[in-house]
């Protein structure tokens, strides 16, 4: 672009169409130049065109300069190219990405002759998805399909991004059809958000077959597949997927680093953490926040506790983020005193924890028996803290109370819950209850937990062991009766062959 500019300041009068070339180049390279260009045209006199007015109008809309914008439109319109399609095309984008989408829409409507123009079309519904109204975007989809409008790449990438936003498969399998038909598959904009699309769905196989078979794989693809495999359990082909992206010198961000990352902490994977933490160092992307807390998570799955807290003491600027990981990693290694400690120190470093970072605490405290510690720091997370306790957090401190045989105490929290107590709750109360032989509340438990999930097997499972660790033969005996009404599958068998 610079050569460009050169060439350009060498002209002595340069001609409209060099004018229209240096502006348009500009604008592509969001250069906020083009719109000085643009004035330097009006002030020498020269007549702007239907090549330049978009171009115009493009600068405008990438720096939201509404003002520049309205002036050009008027000039559109007494220069008389208001019915031009790319002229409209460009004053809808300019209007939406300026957040007036009425103007927009009243543009597009204006000139509803135009619309089988599908630059205007795409303009329009490119609009209502800048500005969150996917389901006037949906609506314009089902229009311009009804009007017979021919779709291209751009409109088949928005119309598949609507369709994952709001969840809707069926319709996505019906442009999906329709990208099929008109030859898009292979095209690598569609081609990639199809992968997301079907990755998100959990359609693993089908996502890697197009993947597979899409001739330019650009960076979303990768992302798009590497992502849905680590969300649903093929975390060993999202490893490998990273590897190949490694060994093609491709180019991998924050977000691609971070799910691998995970991937190594949900397989306890510490060789393959490592590797992937010797690449971060090796691109320099070790001081970025999420990558820091990712490696901080993954040293602390893999039991690494001691490289996790070495990662954490190192950094300068740590955010909630990062203090609620190292808390939790803690958590996980039994290291509860230390949790406690870190837990201060961020409040006093004026960072503001969050209900997740409570309840790695309380998970600590939980695993570590310390009953008054927890105690304290859940009376706190309203008054202290300002948080309002999850479910999670009250199921935590229940179990954490009854373990302690605190039986008076996790009764009366459970009575003053702002919500219903669920399964979880009465099963912690019924298990401490078996460990202390208190059978006369077994028996309350029991009425709540059956009321609760009388239909979930492990209930019935867990008071039959509860019952005969008591000895409350009768009592068993009711619960297989219940098990038979019910006809609910006892525990399964399954054998083995072991050679001899």
């Amino acid at each position: 672009m610079r050569d460009a500019l050169n060439l350009f300041d060498q002209m002595p009068e340069p001609d409209l169409v060099s004018w229209n070339s240096i502006i348009a180049g500009l604008a592509d390279n969001a250069s906020p130049h083009a719109l000085h260009f643009v004035s330097m045209m009006h002030v020498r006199g020269l007549k702007l065109d239907a090549f330049t007015f978009p171009c115009a109008l493009k600068a405008c809309s990438l720096f939201g300069e509404l003002t520049m914008g309205r002036q050009i439109h008027g000039c559109i319109i007494k220069s008389g190219f208001e019915c031009s399609c790319y002229c409209i095309s460009a004053l809808i984008d300019m209007y939406s990405n300026c957040k007036l989408l009425d103007e927009a829409m009243k543009i597009f409507d204006k000139n509803s002759p135009l619309a089988e123009s599908l630059a205007v079309w795409n303009s329009m519904l490119s609009g209502y998805v800048a500005n969150g109204d996917y389901v006037k975007a949906l609506s314009l989809i089902a229009c311009m399909h009804h009007s017979g409008a021919l779709f291209d790449s751009y409109t088949f990438s928005i119309a598949l991004k609507v369709c994952i936003y709001f969840h809707n498969l069926r319709l996505a399998s019906q442009v999906h059809g329709l990208v099929i038909t008109s030859g898009y598959e292979l095209d690598y904009v569609v081609g990639s958000i199809l992968i997301d699309l079907f990755a998100k769905q959990g359609n693993i196989n089908y996502a890697l077959r197009l993947f597979e078979s899409l001739p330019d794989k650009d960076v979303v693809s990768w992302s798009s597949l590497i992502a849905g495999c680590a969300r649903f359990g093929s975390g060993t082909l999202a490893s490998s997927l990273f590897m190949d992206m490694v060994h093609l010198d491709l180019e991998i961000d924050h977000f691609v680093l971070s799910i691998v990352l995970k991937v190594s902490s949900s397989l306890a994977s510490l060789q393959s953490g490592k590797q992937i933490h010797s690449f971060i160092l090796k691109k320099g992307y070790e001081s970025e926040g999420v990558i820091t807390t990712a490696l901080i998570d993954m040293y602390a799955k893999c039991g690494e506790i001691e490289d996790a807290l070495a990662l954490f003491h190192c950094l300068s600027e740590i955010d909630t983020m990062c203090w609620t990981g190292i808390i939790g990693g803690c958590a996980q290694n039994g290291r509860a005193d230390e949790a406690i400690s870190l837990l201060r120190k961020m409040i006093e470093s004026g960072t503001k924890p969050n209900e997740i970072t409570i309840l790695g605490v309380l998970t600590a405290c939980r695993h570590a028996g310390l009953v008054e510690e927890a105690w304290t720091i859940f009376k706190s997370i309203q008054t202290e803290y300002g948080l309002t306790p999850y479910p999670e957090h009250y199921n935590c401190m229940v179990d954490i109370l009854a373990k302690a045989g605190r039986f008076k105490e996790a009764r009366k929290l459970i009575s003053n819950m702002p919500f219903k107590p669920d399964k979880t709750i009465w099963c912690s109360l019924l298990g401490a209850c078996g460990t202390y032989k208190n059978r006369h509340l077994a028996n309350i438990v029991a009425e709540h937990l059956l009321a609760t999930s009388p239909e979930d097997a492990s209930v019935y499972i867990m008071l039959s062991n509860v019952y005969a660790s008591l000895g409350m033969w009768d009592n068993l005996s009711k619960v297989r009766e219940a098990v038979q009404k019910v006809g609910i599958k006892g525990a399964g068998k399954s054998w083995i062959e072991i050679p001899s």
